[in-house]
């Protein structure tokens, strides 16, 4: 596990716009279940965050997920 206190806010590690999906996936489930939270409180995120031939489920999310990634490299046409 990752020390947050001692993990550098810039990692040198790289991954792709596809693993970045799959990770915050992973992530918003993981800290829900933590919390204890209703899986169907989130269900309508992962439910659409999941992948089916290919694509995500929602098509829509993908979209909006590519263009977070756009405006975090500071893309000027983001969003």
């Amino acid at each position: 596990m990752i020390d947050a206190t001692t993990a550098p806010r810039t990692a040198p590690d790289t991954i792709t716009v596809i693993e970045g999906f799959d990770a915050m996936r992973i992530f918003l489930a993981t800290v829900w279940r933590r919390h204890g939270r209703d899986p169907e409180d989130i269900a309508f995120v992962l439910g659409g965050a999941q992948w089916a031939d290919g694509t995500p489920v929602d098509a829509a999310m993908w979209e909006d997920w590519l263009a977070a990634t756009a405006a975090c490299r500071g893309d000027a046409d983001a969003t």
